[in-house]
């Protein structure tokens, strides 16, 4: 008798970082949370500056 092999393989497809914002407003103004995940820290923190100047921009922080 024939033994046969079988082989699984799994594939991930390599994904783009997320950026996720959580935006609060509250008495004072607003509140935000930036969360940016990547390899580079040079590159996380220079997109997570660009976010915050945008938001501060359009939302103007706490006050």
């Amino acid at each position: 008798m024939d033994t046969q092999e079988m082989k699984i393989i799994h594939l991930y497809d390599r994904q783009d970082p997320e950026i996720q914002v959580k935006l609060e407003k509250n008495s004072k103004g607003y509140n935000w949370e930036i969360t940016f995940k990547g390899e580079n820290a040079d590159a996380v923190l220079a997109k997570i500056r660009e976010v915050n100047k945008k938001l501060n921009e359009e939302y103007g922080g706490e006050r």
